[in-house]
């Protein structure tokens, strides 16, 4: 009876969390005051919630921050030493005048940076130079948005520093090379249907007659820092990667390696003290844009550990009323997509970290299939039409576009993108 009241207790406090989340209450509180409660109602004693609840679980997770401020870190050497820019640049030249091919070549290259580029300043930064070329080539400003921000999350699956985020949730997963095959896969499945969003809404309002340009002129030199630049600085975004895939060097050092050649590269060691300023800065900027992200990765961590305190008892409520076949829990992730949107309860980060903490306690799925599951909303429906995203809500106050508009133009596609990747991650990763 008393494991009834506990249990019954946890689920009124998990739909009040996620309520809270699709209210667009604060995570970072909504993870730490939830994890108090389920303490409370588990009766966990004093000495586990003040050692293993909020202490351990924050030490542990100190590698993967660094991954994360790192990441951060290059995000910002890309965009501050023009780099991201100069790319930009040579692509649009590419393409001269042809307003399609400008748009699917310059969102190519965009899903292609931020499989290295990393932090909401990164991806405002690069968006105020891509958006305002695309609206000026006279891409309504529903696909131009809706293609750029496809292309950032189309880029997250391979970003070292986006997946070691779910290192907090799935302690055992790696980025080894397992992951990196499902995940070049997934990117190019993500960008051909990025490709067929803008050529299908472009060719739309060419017959509508709705397509009109924007009086917002390409960036000039100056303004993309390009003018120092020359070719070889093209490889610097993929340095990280290349060094984790094929030499098989850890995440900080390759980060390391992509700062000090787009330092090198981009004539910003001509002299101590520039480099040194160079430097400070893109780190600082670096922590500051990650800041908010890493507090919210520590109360997650927090919230975890106080879920497998009353793991038993949610078992115990639960065990008989989940199906158990993962099989149906991915049908039913692909048919609920939407549920991500608003940090509902198939997002990870909002309310479904609940949700992944009550599959962990019942103990029935491995940690690799559950988190093929849960790796793909944050990225295909969240990053790709949610406008509860950080840089959306830029994206949409800067373009001007409704977030209804925005959900209705994006999101069939990105419920496509979900429903193939998911199975691919099933049947790659999530099934071994």
């Amino acid at each position: 009876m008393v494991d009834i009241i506990a249990g019954s207790l946890l689920l009124i406090t998990f739909l009040g969390l996620i309520f809270y989340c699709m209210k667009g209450g604060n995570l970072l509180v909504g993870f730490i005051v939830t994890a108090v409660l389920w303490c409370l109602i588990g009766q966990v004693p004093m000495k586990i919630v003040v050692t293993d609840v909020f202490q351990k679980s924050v030490e542990n997770y100190g590698a993967t921050i660094a991954i994360i401020v790192f990441g951060a870190w290059f995000g910002r050497i890309l965009v501050d030493t023009g780099i991201a820019g100069y790319i930009i640049k040579k692509t649009v030249e590419l393409a001269g005048d042809k307003p399609l091919i400008t748009a699917l070549l310059l969102s190519t290259v965009c899903a292609l940076i931020f499989t290295s580029a990393f932090g909401v300043g990164s991806v405002m930064a690069i968006g105020m130079i891509v958006l305002p070329i695309l609206l000026s080539l006279g891409i309504d400003k529903k696909t131009a948005l809706g293609a750029y921000l496809l292309a950032v999350s189309a880029g997250m699956y391979l970003n070292i520093a986006y997946v070691s985020q779910f290192f907090a949730v799935f302690k055992n997963v790696k980025y080894d090379d397992n992951y990196i095959h499902f995940a070049m896969i997934a990117t190019i499945v993500h960008v051909v249907i990025m490709l067929a969003f803008i050529i299908f809404n472009y060719n739309r309002n060419q017959k509508s007659g709705r397509a009109r340009a924007w009086a917002a002129g390409v960036p000039t030199q100056k303004e993309t820092k390009t003018s120092s630049l020359n070719f070889s600085c093209i490889i610097v975004p993929f340095i990280p990667i290349i060094m984790v895939a094929l030499f098989k060097w850890q995440p900080v050092p390759s980060f390391l390696m992509g700062i000090f050649l787009g330092l090198l590269l981009t004539r910003n060691m001509g002299t101590y003290d520039l480099a040194v300023e160079k430097i400070q800065k893109t780190l600082y900027d670096g922590i500051a844009d990650s800041g908010l992200l890493i507090g919210m990765l520590y109360s997650v961590n927090i919230f975890q550990a106080a879920a497998k305190q009353v793991a038993p008892i949610l078992q115990h409520m639960l065990g008989g009323i989940i199906p158990t076949t993962p099989v149906m829990i991915l049908a039913g992730f692909c048919i609920l997509a939407p549920l991500a949107l608003f940090r509902g309860p198939l997002m990870i980060w909002g309310s479904g970290i609940a949700l992944v903490s009550i599959f962990q306690a019942m103990g029935i799925f491995s940690e690799m299939f559950l988190f093929a599951l849960f790796l793909i909303p944050p990225v295909a429906i969240v990053a790709s039409a949610c406008p509860t995203q950080s840089w959306s809500m830029w994206g949409l106050s800067y373009a001007k576009v409704e977030p209804k508009q925005y959900i209705q133009t994006n999101l069939p596609w990105a419920w496509v993108i979900l429903i193939i990747v998911e199975i691919l991650a099933f049947v790659m990763i999530g099934n071994v």
